[in-house]
């Protein structure tokens, strides 16, 4: 059955130890998977504002439109991310978060959380956990922007990518960006033809390769792009480490 697994679980002691006790409420409260299109808006002020998503499969990205009418991308979420951890609470302000590829999401009512929350402090933790890691991926990538150059930037946050798909198995170094230059160029505050040209240079450098659309991506070198972007991984290690300690703290109850 479905309800004998459960994302929320997965994701959140990954970032906290839980207990089979939490996994079974979880597994509870966590709602039937959805299916989204490409192109669907999944959450805004008036859809789904009084749940949580969590991502099964596909990619999103959260949006703001700024006084010019123009789309201004502030997050993208992946598999095993959890859409509206940061405007949890009623007052905050809803990005529109967007699917880029067809998708499965996992809704959760927060109400229902609070009350699981107020039972066992070990899931205020965990999500807290949760919601400071997105946090530091903003903060970092923020950070990237405002002190690296174009090419700087791309390698950035392509090693972000393969951190965050792969953080549990360092040593893969091909990845699927399932994203167009776009995106990509919305995200990092780039045209398209930019972004274009910052992989050339990149490939160029013996770095990495890529495919025709340059949807799949081979690191070559991959210390080299970690002293080039001065790309950090410390908090992804760590939650390496606190899933496992998760995993022993699961069997001991």
């Amino acid at each position: 059955m479905w309800h004998d697994y459960s994302l929320y679980f997965e994701i959140f002691s990954h970032h906290a130890p839980l207990s089979i006790s939490n996994r079974e409420t979880l597994a509870e409260l966590q709602q039937a998977p959805r299916r989204f299109k490409k192109g669907s808006v999944i959450k805004n002020h008036s859809l789904n504002a009084k749940y949580l998503l969590a991502i099964q499969d596909g990619w999103a990205c959260s949006c703001r439109v700024t006084e010019e009418g123009k789309r201004q991308i502030i997050d993208l979420y992946l598999p095993g991310d959890i859409v509206g951890l940061r405007d949890y609470h009623t007052g905050g302000r809803f990005d529109e978060v967007t699917m880029l590829t067809d998708g499965l999401v996992i809704p959760m009512h927060k109400s229902q959380l609070d009350q699981a929350m107020q039972k066992d402090h070990s899931l205020v933790n965990a999500m807290l956990a949760a919601t400071m890691h997105q946090c530091n991926i903003m903060a970092d990538r923020l950070n990237n922007l405002i002190s690296h150059d174009a090419t700087t930037r791309l390698a950035y946050f392509i090693l972000e990518l393969h951190a965050r798909l792969n953080f549990s198995r360092s040593e893969m170094r091909d990845l699927t960006i399932p994203l167009s230059q776009q995106v990509i160029g919305d995200l990092l505050g780039m045209t398209n033809v930019h972004v274009c040209r910052c992989l050339s240079q990149l490939e160029a450098k013996g770095l990495l390769t890529r495919d025709k659309d340059s949807r799949n991506i081979r690191l070559l070198d991959y210390p080299a792009l970690l002293t080039l972007a001065g790309f950090h991984t410390a908090y992804l290690h760590s939650c390496s480490r606190t899933r496992q300690r998760a995993a022993t703290a699961s069997k001991s109850h």
